[in-house]
């Protein structure tokens, strides 16, 4: 399987990174939604330079960005006529950039007149362009469009269920700004899989499992992503390296119809996992919840779950699955927009609870636990660094504000 190592100053998207992957690996369109400034295009620049392995003159001509408004004419996407071959070679040609791209990124893809949206579909769809008898062939690899939102009177448009991958990109949270502020950006790397067609189709999923999805998210998605499940869902395998098939078929429902999720895990997981899921999905609220004047809650309800975690780590039946689970409490955390001081508590909690468990020392080389282990002890290390640089910085101020204040009103600063 190929491997691909992607250098971005972006902190927090590898979620983002992955979704590009499954894009390029099923050869499906992506949108991206998220407000102005959280990465988006800057993502897919550093995907783009990672395959062509920073050569910028090639990552030049094989990306094609443009930003749409009311006033982008279909030219703009179709390409014009070559007028030096018109006149001099009497040769009637179009140059199209967008054809030889091989990563396209169309902005603000909302703005899109009709005209402008129909030759895009017919790029996402035939992956052509079409001049009267003439069509222009369309090689792109990974195909994305971008917006802020899908407001409510747009929702029903057939155009966005061109898209049948979409993700949300969000802001980094309050703590981790801080932290880039501190230390500014810094270069970090984030290894991708990204599966053949091949490799793809060799993969095989249980057919009850499968059933049972598809019964779910059925009144939540249309006709063609459903034709896509089992392509995306055997490519969600590979891109993210799930072992379990119930964890695969997660992530696929997380990526296609997020609210269904619950339901899903009713039909797919034990009782006790489904419990679990639950509670991590319902952690963020409780943490925002209660950050401000009953920590002791936050904690008791992170305990129970750190106690289920511990139980499962035991059993072998669930040994795979409480990686899973301890990475979604690791996420679920780290994204709050709480206290470097409250996450902190909780990431230690968190590693007490797990560091001698079978999953995460000696029997977690395989299934990734000591690889969560060494991340989650490496995040707490991190913000230890930075509560200890905030700390100095304070007392600091705190010794230059007291030694201004002894000064009098007459007195001068040499």
């Amino acid at each position: 399987m190929n491997q691909r190592i992607i250098k971005t100053k972006l902190i927090g998207k590898e979620e983002l990174f992955n979704v590009l992957a499954l894009g390029e690996a099923c050869k499906l369109p992506v949108l991206l939604l998220g407000e102005p400034g959280v990465g988006k295009t800057q993502a897919l620049l550093d995907y783009a330079a990672a395959k062509y392995n920073y050569n910028f003159s090639e990552v030049k001509k094989k990306t094609f960005v443009i930003e749409l408004d009311e006033g982008t004419k279909t030219s703009e996407i179709k390409g014009r006529v070559n007028m030096k071959s018109l006149l001099e070679d009497k040769e009637y040609k179009v140059d199209a950039p967008i054809a030889d791209a091989k990563f396209i990124l169309i902005n603000e893809v909302d703005k899109g007149t009709s005209g402008v949206r129909n030759t895009l579909l017919s790029v996402m769809r035939e992956r052509a362009l079409f001049y009267g008898n003439e069509i222009k062939k369309c090689d792109w690899d990974v195909f994305t469009g971008s917006c802020n939102l899908i407001t409510d009177d747009e929702a029903d448009n057939p155009f966005w269920d061109r898209f049948v991958l979409t993700t949300k990109v969000e802001r980094i949270g309050n703590d981790k700004m801080k932290t880039l502020i501190d230390k500014g950006l810094r270069l970090g790397e984030v290894q991708l899989n990204i599966p053949t067609m091949e490799e793809i189709e060799q993969v095989k999923l249980p057919k009850n499992h499968m059933n049972k999805f598809l019964d779910v998210i059925y009144s939540e998605v249309s006709d063609r992503s459903c034709s896509y499940l089992p392509l995306l869902t055997k490519a969600v395998k590979l891109v993210y390296g799930f072992e379990e098939d119930v964890d695969t078929i997660m992530k696929t429902c997380e990526l296609l119809s997020p609210s269904k999720l619950s339901e899903l895990a009713s039909k797919l997981e034990s009782k006790r996992e489904s419990l679990v899921r639950t509670n991590i999905e319902n952690l963020p609220g409780v943490i925002r919840g209660n950050a401000d004047n009953n920590e002791a809650y936050i904690k008791t309800f992170l305990g129970s779950i750190f106690t289920e975690l511990a139980a499962m780590s035991k059993m072998s039946t669930y040994k795979n699955k409480v990686v899973h689970l301890a990475n979604e409490v690791y996420t679920a955390i780290d994204d709050c927009d709480i206290t470097m001081e409250l996450k902190q508590i909780c990431f230690n909690d968190l590693a007490k609870s797990i560091d001698t468990a079978d999953p995460f020392t000696s029997g977690g080389s395989k299934n990734g636990g000591q690889s969560f282990l060494n991340k989650l002890n490496g995040r707490i290390m991190d913000l230890k660094d930075e509560l200890e640089t905030r700390g100095a910085m304070q007392e600091e101020n705190q010794e230059k504000s007291e030694s201004h204040s002894e000064v009098g009103d007459d007195d001068t600063w040499e």
